[in-house]
C-alpha cells in the first residue's frame, strides 16, 4: 500500500489518512481503506515469482462543497496514473452528505495492478 499512499499523500493539503481520519482532520481530505490483494494466477499457476497482485482501495474524499468532492477524486485519479501505471478498474461507488460533520463525501473504488 506504500505505491497508493506514495502517489496520492500530496493532495488536499496533505490531508490524507489510511482507514480513518483523525478528530483535528482539516477538509478537504482523503481517507483510502484497503479492500483487497490478491494473487493473480496464471495457466501456469500463481506468478508468485513475478509478484504479480490485484489490489483494490476505497478512497472516499470529504470536503465542504460536493464539487471539491469529485475534483478532489478527480486529482487522485490523475495521481494515480501518473505514479501507478496499471490502474485496471475505477468505479464510483457512493456519493452522500453527512449532516453532522456538514461534509460531503465521494467514494471510488480503484483497482490496480503490481
Amino acid at each position: 500500500m506504500q505505491d497508493f499512499f506514495d502517489a496520492i499523500q500530496n493532495l488536499a493539503g496533505g490531508e490524507v489518512y489510511a482507514l480513518v481520519a483523525p478528530e483535528s482532520t482539516q477538509y478537504p481530505a482523503i481517507v483510502y481503506t484497503p479492500i483487497a490483494q490478491e494473487h493473480i494466477f496464471g495457466i501456469d499457476g500463481p506468478n508468485l515469482s513475478r509478484g504479480l497482485q490485484r489490489v483494490r482501495v476505497q478512497v472516499d474524499t470529504y470536503a465542504r462543497t460536493y464539487q471539491e468532492a469529485l475534483h478532489l477524486q478527480d486529482q487522485v485519479l490523475a495521481a494515480l496514473l501518473a505514479d501507478i501505471s496499471t490502474i485496471a478498474d475505477v468505479r464510483m461507488g457512493l456519493s452522500e452528505f453527512e449532516a453532522q460533520a456538514r461534509l460531503y463525501r465521494v467514494s471510488v473504488d480503484y483497482t490496480y495492478h503490481r
